[in-house]
């Protein structure tokens, strides 16, 4: 099957359409002023759809403060 290009707008209208296309293993460009945002594809084609381990930079180093003030937190409950 070939790759489908929609801009945002028909895609918001179609989208049950595209999804159907995309589960029947087609694929599908979301574009917004001509430039891609998205890809719409099957979630069973394991070729493109896997999870991936986390990776050592997902996580903060023990050097790195919070992103947050954790201050009084200890009082909620």
């Amino acid at each position: 099957m070939s790759t489908q290009r929609v801009n945002l707008d028909e895609a918001k209208d179609k989208l049950a359409d595209l999804v159907t296309t995309a589960s029947e293993g087609g694929e599908v460009i979301i574009e917004k002023n001509g430039r891609a945002l998205a890809r719409l594809v099957s979630a069973t084609d394991t070729a493109v759809y896997r999870s991936h381990p986390p990776t050592a930079f997902e996580f903060a180093a023990d050097e790195e403060g919070l992103a947050w003030d954790a201050d009084g937190w200890e009082n909620v409950a």
